[in-house]
């Protein structure tokens, strides 16, 4: 059966919970354009850079094709997770003379464009089924949700009814969760991330909608009222599909 998450994602949670967990892991995420026809030095690069400086502790990466939605093409690396105080570190460590020296011999030349880094942090308390396993997806399907102002309290309500239904309907989705907290749009910008082996999982699933479902479980007409409430809520979302490079990681 399908692990995915149903429907419409809608990231949710208090301020309350955003400063609990904000200083608790720490994901560092940059994104690179790749110039015109550099994609296979830039990779080369990327792997022989890595060997030499991003092969221990929170300095290790994953590195992902983008290969749908507005960056398809770009490359993203992931470090962590680490402490801020783990920050300050992999900072100096990046910024050491010969660091960038190999940097700009080994990447630079190859690169059109970069944005970050954006600092995450994971919501453990609104994953839902998550991987327990350490080894890396080979794809990931990640789903972006921008909120309107002052919307956390009213969408950490629809939340918890969104993972409420998928549990006493035994939904065998899975999926976790992160906040956007330096980099960006601070208390708005959040990420659902769900693993899969293959573009087949994206299939819907058989079995009754989850607009029946919560229906069953929240009261006839739930849904219709729970998606007025979301339109509220929610300036815009978009996605984007990740290919793992197992060559150009080191964890």
């Amino acid at each position: 059966m399908i692990k995915r998450i149903f429907g419409i994602l809608i990231p949710l949670i208090t301020c309350a919970v955003l400063v609990g967990q904000a200083n608790s892991k720490i994901y560092r995420v940059t994104y690179l354009k790749p110039k015109s026809g550099s994609m296979d030095q830039l990779l080369a690069g990327m792997k022989e850079h890595n060997k030499k400086y991003h092969n221990k502790g929170f300095m290790k990466v994953r590195t992902y094709r983008v290969v749908s939605g507005e960056k398809t093409g770009w490359l993203v690396r992931t470090y962590g997770p680490m402490t801020w105080a783990e920050v300050d570190k992999f900072s100096k460590d990046s910024d050491s003379k010969s660091h960038r020296a190999d940097g700009a011999k080994l990447l630079r030349p190859y690169i059109e464009e970069s944005t970050g880094p954006m600092y995450w942090t994971p919501m453990e308390s609104l994953h839902y089924n998550p991987s327990t396993s350490d080894k890396p997806s080979k794809m990931t399907r990640v789903q972006f949700t921008h909120l309107n102002s002052g919307m956390s309290s009213e969408f950490y309500d629809l939340r918890q009814r969104y993972n409420e239904t998928l549990e006493k309907t035994k939904s065998d989705a899975s999926f976790s969760m992160g906040h956007l907290i330096h980099g960006g749009e601070r208390h708005a910008i959040y990420a659902t991330f769900s693993g899969m082996d293959s573009w087949s999982e994206m299939t819907p699933s058989s079995g009754p909608s989850f607009s029946s479902r919560f229906n069953q479980v929240h009261g006839n007409s739930s849904w219709g009222q729970f998606l007025k409430q979301v339109s509220k809520a929610i300036k815009k979302s978009h996605d984007e599909m990740r290919i793992y490079l197992k060559d150009q990681s080191t964890r």
